[in-house]
């Protein structure tokens, strides 16, 4: 059966996704790249939400359909940027500098207030809403599109009425001796996250509230996976983890 052809006209979940441009630079995957990815997803015939920056809007119009909405976005309608300028100690721990940058920081860190301007919109009138990083199909080329779809598709079936779902790469109940403010902490994949409205409000709240605190305190800020790390040490009952790497189960395993 093909999928595309024959969608189930359930409401099911929400999908929501963004893509921003000229936040940093990426000798792996450019603009093209990432087009492509993000027309992957955007393809399949699920509910989805997708906060794209003005400039870019053109190339997706033709994705607009009962399934897609487009919603354009301005990256300095991010609260953070209203901190950029006390960002004097920006200083991170990594070997890609032209990716992680302080508006790739900002970025990520914003998952939850797409998350919750979706859930504001509420446009397909569904309960359970899903974060997906738009160039999500990278980490699993070898499937064809009919495959990535059925993936896709089989989300909006599950509910989590009272957590945050989340994948975990490291174990988030053990203490890694690394520095949160500076070393990458993948106790969460990041590319995925989901669950109820009140869960997600909540976490969307736990993670601004968190955010100013790290600009505040260290006029820096880092990978939104190590905010959400923080985030989980302070609730830990609100996560509802499942191991994954960075390949299908991320999907698979939701």
């Amino acid at each position: 059966m093909d999928i595309e052809e024959t969608p189930d006209k359930g409401p099911g979940a929400t999908i929501v996704s963004a893509f921003m441009t000229n936040i940093n630079y990426r000798a792996d995957r450019n603009y093209d790249k990432y087009f492509s990815l993000a027309k992957q997803l955007l393809a399949v015939p699920i509910n989805k939400v997708i906060f794209l920056d003005k400039s870019i809007m053109a190339y997706f119009k033709d994705y607009v359909n009962e399934y897609t909405t487009l919603v354009a976005f301005d990256k300095r309608e991010n609260y953070l940027y209203d901190h950029i300028h006390e960002m004097d100690n920006f200083e991170l721990h990594t070997q890609n500098s032209g990716k992680d940058t302080i508006e790739y920081m900002f970025t990520m860190a914003y998952k939850t207030e797409f998350v919750r301007k979706a859930m504001s919109m509420n446009n397909y009138n569904t309960t359970q809403f899903i974060w997906m990083d738009i160039g999500i199909k990278h980490m699993m080329d070898h499937l064809s599109h009919t495959e990535f779809s059925e993936k896709v598709m089989r989300l909006k079936h599950l509910e989590y009425p009272n957590n945050v779902r989340i994948p975990a790469i490291w174990n988030p109940d053990h203490n890694f001796q690394i520095d949160m403010y500076k070393d990458i902490c993948w106790c969460f994949a990041g590319s995925l996250f989901g669950g109820n409205v009140r869960s997600l409000t909540e976490f969307a709240d736990l993670t601004k509230e968190e955010c100013l605190r790290i600009v505040e305190e260290n006029k820096s800020l880092m990978w939104e996976i190590n905010v959400w790390k923080l985030v989980y040490d302070m609730d830990r009952w609100r996560f509802l983890y499942y191991p994954c790497t960075h390949d299908i189960s991320i999907l698979d395993s939701y």
